[in-house]
């Protein structure tokens, strides 16, 4: 199991000290879609856990993915159902299927960098 798969096996499992603990404490995770960018640790793990509280079922499948050294990419679903607001956008109340991307940098099995894209309007639809 590569960063990736293991990364969004704790997201799957809602498992937000598991997220976190991929990640190094000098972070970057940009959020390409809606603009948000997170330089902790605790900055990210309360967006995860409003993540969880919008979208209660909130769930990834990996479709594909790829490391080397330093780097990694892969893509993936991202899945739910959007029940309530977050910073920004208002819940629609409806199930969703976004396609998603997500590349990156990591260092000594952390993640130092991430940026994903995703369309915005398959989320909010």
């Amino acid at each position: 199991m590569n960063i990736l798969e293991s990364l969004y096996a704790r997201w799957n499992d809602h498992d937000v000290d598991g997220v976190l603990a991929h990640f190094s404490s000098s972070i970057v995770y940009h959020d390409q879609a809606v603009g948000f960018t997170f330089h902790s640790p605790g900055e990210l793990g309360a967006f995860i856990q409003k993540s969880f509280e919008s979208i209660p079922d909130l769930h990834f499948e990996v479709t594909s993915s790829l490391q080397d050294g330093s780097h990694f990419a892969g893509e993936a679903l991202m899945l739910g159902t959007f029940e309530r607001d977050i910073p920004g956008v208002k819940a629609t109340g409806r199930a969703f299927t976004v396609h998603y991307g997500i590349v990156g940098d990591h260092r000594d099995g952390k993640i130092t960098r991430i940026v994903d894209y995703w369309n915005a309007p398959e989320f909010t639809a």
